[in-house]
């Protein structure tokens, strides 16, 4: 599953019966090669969802046992070291031999367990046509820092289009 798709997404408390809020961000450990947690935006403001906490992701919605799996944001919270999406967007994937493979453009993640699967760097194009995407196997990752996604030369490259 997309990472991207989460967004928007309603977050429904089975126990209680209600829509608790809408996705704004999954937020992932790229470390732990996983998505750790999701921002989402109800009546009473933002909250956070850890992915232990949700029951289930489907096509409309994704399930918690009740409104006991929100969180309030705050700082040394759960969502501490967290990257959303659009943060993601912003690092320069580099393998090995120091290609420039792109910006990460797409995350895939089992929707059961939270662990990412694939990354996607993208790179050239314009207004969204065109260029290069390199997908990159989530094992092939070897570090994440503030600017850049290093991976692995040998499991870099699965095929390109």
């Amino acid at each position: 599953m997309d990472a991207h798709t989460l967004k928007g997404m309603a977050i429904v408390s089975v126990a209680e019966g209600t829509k608790l809020g809408q996705v704004e961000q999954p937020l992932l450990d790229l470390t732990a090669q996983r998505v750790a947690a999701l921002r989402a935006k109800g009546e009473s403001g933002t909250f956070i969802v850890r992915f232990e906490d949700v029951q289930s992701i489907g096509a409309d919605a994704i399930t918690v046992a009740s409104s006991a799996a929100t969180r309030t944001p705050s700082t040394g919270g759960a969502a501490d070291g967290l990257r959303d999406l659009d943060e993601l967007g912003k690092l320069k994937v580099v393998d090995g031999a120091g290609t420039f493979l792109g910006m990460i453009a797409h995350i895939e993640f089992d929707p059961a367990s939270g662990a990412i699967t694939q990354l996607a760097a993208h790179k050239g194009g314009m207004l969204g046509m065109g260029g290069t995407t390199t997908p990159i196997d989530a094992r092939a990752i070897v570090s994440v820092g503030p600017e850049l996604l290093t991976a692995k030369t040998e499991a870099t490259v699965l095929s390109a289009e």
